[in-house]
């Protein structure tokens, strides 16, 4: 298996009807700080072998975490207002590890963006 993680969250109503969302990431595309953080915390609350929350209310908005680590593999929904606080810092490291510190290489990075990085680069050598 691939080590993965991935957040789909779904539950909030618009007028088009129930909006769902979904990104996954693969260990190549995070940080590897963010990565230990993230198996570390999901170790210590017990997440791959933690019970299923209980059902949401109707309106209520829920994080999908999938996490993949080598033979293990959970999907957990996470109720919103999250009902304890290691779940909701999970989902914290989580959102870090996809977002803020993506790393980046010439496959995750559009044609425009890798020319204008490659520009800056040589406009650097230049300094």
């Amino acid at each position: 298996m691939t080590d993965v993680i991935t957040l789909g969250i779904s539950g909030w109503f618009t007028p088009h009807g129930t909006l769902y969302h979904e990104e996954g990431r693969t260990l190549d595309e995070i940080a590897p700080e963010d990565w230990s953080n993230l198996l570390a915390h999901a170790d210590a609350i017990d997440f791959f072998t933690r019970p299923d929350p209980a059902w949401p209310a109707l309106e209520a908005r829920i994080f999908h975490l999938t996490i993949t680590d080598g033979e293990r593999s959970r999907e957990l929904a996470v109720n919103d207002p999250f009902e304890a606080p290691e779940l909701a810092f999970l989902i914290r490291l989580t959102r870090r590890a996809m977002r803020d510190r993506l790393v980046l290489t010439p496959e995750t990075l559009s044609e425009e963006a890798l020319e204008a990085l490659r520009a800056s680069l040589r406009q650097a050598g230049q300094d």
